[in-house]
């Protein structure tokens, strides 16, 4: 019987990591929340688990969870996708059985990253650049904290899992400017972080560390993402050869952290400037991972490998460079909804061609592949209602779990 590998999170990753973990000979379950979804419909995954959803109240998934390990020895990886997983498992470690895997670094890494103003305190330490910043506690700290790190800024929540009007940040170029906008943040975005706003270029580098040292490396360079003003999700991109300058505070991070694990460094690059700055570290595949994958990483395989007892010495390998990289499910959807929020006609019709253009010349598409086309398919069919209903009614709640062993494949 071969080992279950769980991935909890449903979003773009998973797709990916259902095809490379499938390959390696796991049975490949797929957690039903946690994303846009998509996964539990490619040819890859062996079955779906219906839970409850990870939200603010996280007992009823937490218990379910644990119910779930514990009716299913078969499944000996647990691989937390995306973000909200991560941290879970990473701050409840305790009440999960000993016996199994769990994909991430451990939970001490995980904590001291996800937490930004600890992790710019380590990045400070080791000599890594980084904007002016305070944090907000609430709307009515918001404006001295923005007059303090000076205009313009880069607002973000200080939970990365959390979204501002529905992005990841928001950039406000003056105090009148602020006073419009912060009517319409609700409460429970909670603390904000405040960033003096720098220009440049986002370098994202994917990286594998054992015991603090590196043994896996790839750079891309983010073209576009789903936003106009860039503070969004990559939608475009590609691979560079390594930057020595960010190769090496890379490894000052993974080292000042004795990491172990997969994650992902990203940094502004201002190369006019000559200035660089660190923006934030991520314990976890990224939301690009089939570019890592592609670049010849195997960030999936060693996330497990890793994350196991007596891990053994590994070759370091640096991934391709050259290969361009789309996600186009991310890019129409970051069009449509700055057309809603009046993207002018000219500026929407450029945005256009350079979607349909960056699909063209893609090397790697971060969902969609021709011999495994439903997932990418069951995305787009969002926007036709009749064909949404027919695949809900289908593999998805079909393969939906009873708490059982599973059968050989």
């Amino acid at each position: 019987m071969s080992e279950g590998v769980l991935l909890l999170g449903n979003y773009r990753p998973a797709i990916c990591l259902a095809r490379s973990l499938r390959g390696l000979d796991y049975r490949v379950i797929v957690g039903l929340g946690g994303g846009e979804g998509g996964a539990q419909y490619s040819r890859f995954a062996d079955e779906a688990w219906d839970h409850p959803p990870l939200e603010d109240v996280r007992e009823p998934f937490l218990s379910s969870f644990v119910a779930f390990l514990r009716d299913r020895p078969d499944v000996r990886v647990v691989f937390p996708v995306a973000e909200p997983f991560v941290r879970l498992l990473s701050a409840e470690r305790a009440r999960l059985p000993t016996d199994r895997i769990y994909a991430i670094p451990p939970p001490s890494v995980v904590e001291r990253a996800l937490d930004k103003v600890g992790a710019y305190a380590v990045a400070r330490s080791v000599g890594i650049p980084v904007a002016p910043y305070a944090v907000a506690e609430g709307p009515a700290d918001l404006p001295r904290r923005c007059d303090e790190v000076g205009y313009p800024v880069v607002l973000r929540p200080l939970d990365s899992t959390r979204r501002l009007g529905g992005r990841k940040g928001a950039i406000v170029a003056s105090a009148d400017e602020l006073a419009r906008a912060v009517s319409r943040w609700p409460k429970a975005t909670g603390a904000l972080l405040v960033q003096r706003r720098v220009t440049g270029t986002r370098h994202n580098v994917f990286f594998a560390a054992r015991a603090g040292s590196i043994v896996r490396l790839l750079e891309t360079r983010v073209e576009r993402t789903d936003a106009p003003d860039h503070t969004g999700l990559a939608v475009e991109g590609r691979t560079v050869p390594p930057s020595p300058y960010l190769v090496g505070f890379t490894a000052r991070l993974t080292a000042a952290l004795a990491y172990s694990g997969v994650g992902l460094a990203q940094f502004l690059v201002d190369r006019d400037a000559g200035a660089v700055f660190f923006i934030e570290l991520n314990p976890r595949v990224a939301g690009s991972h089939a570019i890592a994958e592609a670049a010849g990483l195997q960030l999936g395989y060693l996330s497990i490998v890793l994350a196991a007892p007596g891990t053994p010495e590994i070759p370091f390998v640096a991934g391709t460079p050259g290969l361009r990289y789309a996600w186009t499910y991310g890019d129409l959807r970051g069009l449509v909804a700055a057309v809603r929020d009046g993207l002018p006609r000219r500026q929407a019709l450029a945005w256009a061609w350079a979607m349909a253009r960056a699909f063209v010349r893609a090397d790697v598409h971060m969902t969609w592949r021709w011999s495994d086309p439903l997932p990418t398919l069951a995305l787009f069919a969002r926007a036709v209602p009749v064909v949404h209903r027919f695949l809900g009614r289908g593999r998805s709640r079909a393969a939906a779990l009873n708490p059982a062993p599973s059968a050989p494949r």
